[in-house]
C-alpha cells in the first residue's frame, strides 16, 4: 500500500534556488495507464482503445471502489469528494452567478463532454460487461468526480512526449501565479522533478505554476480565483461576431469557415492588449463590400492556425474596427456591473445553512472572478478611447489643414 512515506523527497540547495526531487519509480508510483487490480476491466478498456483521460478516470474509479484494498487508498482517501470546480456547479448556479464571465460556456461545454464521454462509454463498453463494470459504481456521478480529479490534478510530463499522469502527493502542491516551477520526468533519477525559481525558508511552504492560466480557466479546472492583479497571465474573453444584416454576411462567413472559424468568435484580452487575430476579425466584421477582395486575408488572420502572424492594417477601417471592439467591451462591461450591483441582494431569501453556505462560496468565487474580468475591460476601454480619441484628433487636424489651404488659394 503507497504511503506517504515511500516517497523520497531530496533537496538540492545552491546559489539561492532549490531542486526538489521526488524519485517515484514510474512503473510503481505514477497513476497512468498501468495494471489495474481488476486486470479483464482494464484489458477491455484497451481492446476499444479508450484514450488517456477516460481510461485513467475509469481505472480511478475502480481502485476507489476497492477502498482499503486499493494500493492507491490512502491516496483516494485524501482526494476531495467534490471540488468547487465549475464541473459541479450546477446549470442554474452557472446561469444566476457565471452569466457575464464567458467561463460560463466553456464550463457548460466541459460538463457536456463528461457526459458524453460516460454516455459513451456506457454504450460501447459498460453496457456489454457489466461484471466489469456495473452501474452502482460507474454512473454519471462517480465520472464527474473522477473528471473533476483529473482536470484540477492531471500531469501534462514534457520529458515524457507530452503524456498525462497523476502523481500522488506531489499534486498537493499549491500554485502561485507569481512562479515558473513546473513538475516533469528526469531520465537520470527516474523520477519527477521540480526546480524552484527561488530559495525557500525551512518550513516555508513550497508552490509550483498550474500552468500559464487566466482567472476563469482557474476556477474552471481548479475551483480557486487568484487575488486581483496578482495574476500576470489573466484575460478576459470577448465575444465577437459578424452582423446578420451585413450585406457580405454569407461571402465573411464561407472566409471564415476555411480557417476553421465561426461567426461569433472569442478572443482573449489582457491588461496589457489584445491579440492580432481579435483586430483581424474586427476589421473582417466592419469591412465593406468594396474590400471583398481582402476577405480571405482577414479570415487567415483571424486564425490563430494563420503561417504568418504579421499585424494586418487597413488605416481606412481603423476607426470602424477599434469602435466595433470598444462597443464589445463596453457591452461586457456592462453585463459584469449588472451582476456585481445585484449580488449583495442575492440569496437572501436562503434559510438552509448548508445551501447558504454553498451559495455564498459560490457567490464570492463569481464575485472575485467578475470583478478581476472587469477589470481588464476598464483598462481595454481606456486604451480603446485614447486610440479613437487620437484618430480622431488627427483626422480634424489634417481636415482643419485641408480647409485652410482652400481658404489661401481663394
Amino acid at each position: 500500500m503507497l504511503e506517504k512515506e515511500d516517497l523520497l523527497l531530496t533537496t538540492i540547495l545552491g546559489k539561492g534556488k532549490g531542486c526538489f526531487l521526488f524519485l517515484l519509480h514510474l512503473s510503481s508510483l505514477l497513476i497512468r495507464c498501468q495494471k489495474w487490480s481488476n486486470s479483464d476491466a482494464g484489458d477491455v478498456l484497451k481492446q476499444y482503445n479508450v484514450p488517456d483521460w477516460p481510461f485513467i478516470a475509469t481505472y480511478l474509479i475502480s481502485e476507489a471502489s476497492l477502498m482499503k484494498s486499493s494500493r492507491w487508498s490512502n491516496y483516494i482517501s485524501a482526494l476531495p469528494r467534490q471540488p468547487y470546480s465549475l464541473l459541479y456547479w450546477t446549470q442554474s448556479e452557472l446561469d444566476r452567478y457565471l452569466e457575464a464571465s464567458q467561463i460560463r460556456q466553456r464550463a457548460v461545454e466541459r460538463i457536456n463532454n463528461v457526459i458524453g464521454t460516460y454516455n459513451d462509454l456506457r454504450l460501447r463498453i459498460f453496457s456489454k460487461h457489466p461484471d466489469l463494470f456495473p452501474e452502482e459504481i460507474f454512473n454519471i456521478e462517480t465520472f464527474n468526480w473522477s473528471f473533476g480529479i483529473l482536470f484540477s490534478r492531471l500531469v501534462r510530463l514534457p520529458s515524457m512526449d507530452g503524456r498525462v499522469a497523476l502523481v500522488p502527493w506531489a499534486d498537493m502542491l499549491n500554485h502561485n501565479c507569481e512562479v515558473e516551477t513546473f513538475l516533469d520526468y528526469d531520465k537520470s533519477s527516474q523520477g519527477i522533478v521540480f526546480t524552484t525559481d527561488r530559495a525557500y525558508l525551512p518550513g516555508e511552504q513550497v508552490f509550483i505554476s498550474y500552468g500559464r492560466k487566466s482567472n476563469g480557466e482557474l476556477l474552471l479546472s481548479y475551483g480557486f480565483v487568484p487575488k486581483e492583479g496578482t495574476n500576470p497571465s489573466d484575460s478576459v474573453e470577448v465575444s465577437l461576431a459578424l452582423k446578420k444584416s451585413d450585406k457580405c454576411y454569407k461571402e465573411k462567413v464561407e472566409a471564415l469557415k476555411k480557417h476553421r472559424l465561426s461567426a461569433s468568435e472569442c478572443f482573449p484580452v489582457q491588461v496589457t492588449g489584445w491579440p492580432l487575430e481579435l483586430m483581424a476579425f474586427a476589421y473582417l466584421v466592419v469591412s465593406p463590400p468594396s474590400m471583398s477582395r481582402q476577405f480571405e486575408e482577414m479570415a487567415a488572420a483571424a486564425s490563430n492556425k494563420a503561417t504568418s502572424k504579421k499585424d494586418i492594417k487597413y488605416p481606412e477601417i481603423e476607426e470602424d474596427a477599434l469602435q466595433f471592439i470598444l462597443d464589445s467591451c463596453e457591452s461586457s462591461i456592462s453585463k459584469y456591473s449588472k451582476f456585481l450591483q445585484a449580488s449583495g441582494e442575492m440569496d437572501l431569501d436562503v434559510t438552509n445553512p448548508k445551501q447558504l453556505n454553498r451559495r455564498v462560496f459560490l457567490k464570492q468565487l463569481a464575485v472575485d472572478l467578475c470583478t478581476s474580468e472587469r477589470r481588464i475591460l476598464y483598462r481595454s476601454q481606456y486604451i480603446l478611447r485614447r486610440r479613437l480619441r487620437d484618430i480622431r484628433s488627427g483626422e480634424l487636424r489634417a481636415l482643419n489643414l485641408f480647409d485652410g489651404l482652400k481658404n489661401l488659394f481663394k
